[in-house]
């Protein structure tokens, strides 16, 4: 579910960098973005939303949040500053916090850069939880422009259960000019299982859990405005 949650809110850091590309927004104006989307695949129905505000001086402030029908529901907000430093190259940094309802907030800071065909993101805890995370997009539609979809892969790499390991997604959508928007998402994801041990000399078994690695499947459709 973190995982998942950090690639929504990837998602829509990129939106933000693609209108400041194609359409950059001036020093003494304010841009808005938000959406709603409904997923459902072979980890179950999800809902999902994000709001984001561009500032002057290339601040921004983004605001996500995570429902899993009959499960958890998590919250993240971001504060950063992103500004083009080269030709089609964009650098940032900034504040993020992520909140699973009943549990603890994650802290976290990170940083970023992003041109029109590779976006990188390292997400480092405050606190307990200093090992970083790291993630990484692949926008496709630069290296085959006749698509007629958005296309990227997209990988996170990171420590969970003392493991260190990835998840890896290949996304595909669509957004018509009403804001409409639909898609799909093939992943192979980390998840928490739980295995069975027999212990010979004691004579009984003990469960454990661990990390396992899995294919997901999800679509998703949505609006956005």
């Amino acid at each position: 579910m973190r995982h998942l949650f950090r690639l929504i809110i990837f998602l829509s850091f990129l939106v933000g960098q693609k209108s400041i590309q194609s359409n950059p927004i001036s020093e003494n104006q304010i841009g808005m973005a938000s959406g709603i989307f409904a997923n459902y695949g072979t980890a179950g129905m999800e809902v999902d939303g994000y709001f984001e505000v561009q500032g002057r001086r290339g601040l921004f402030l983004e605001s996500s949040g995570i429902a899993q029908l009959g499960e958890q529901m998590t919250l993240n907000t971001s504060l950063g500053i992103m500004n083009e430093v080269a030709p089609d190259i964009l650098m940032g940094g900034g504040y993020s916090n992520y909140l699973e309802i009943d549990n603890d907030v994650l802290h976290e800071v990170f940083f970023g850069a992003s041109s029109s065909s590779i976006t990188g993101v390292a997400f480092i805890g405050l606190g307990s939880e200093l090992s970083p995370n790291y993630l990484g997009t692949l926008n496709l539609n630069s290296f085959f422009p006749f698509l007629s979809i958005d296309s990227s892969i997209m990988c996170i790499l990171s420590k969970e259960m003392d493991e260190f390991g990835y998840d890896i997604f290949f996304n595909m959508s669509k957004t018509i000019g009403s804001g409409l928007s639909y898609g799909y998402s093939l992943s192979s994801e980390r998840y928490e299982d739980e295995e069975r041990r027999t212990f010979k000399k004691q004579g009984h078994s003990k469960t454990f859990t661990v990390t396992a690695q899995g294919l997901f499947i999800s679509f998703f459709i949505g609006w956005t405005f």
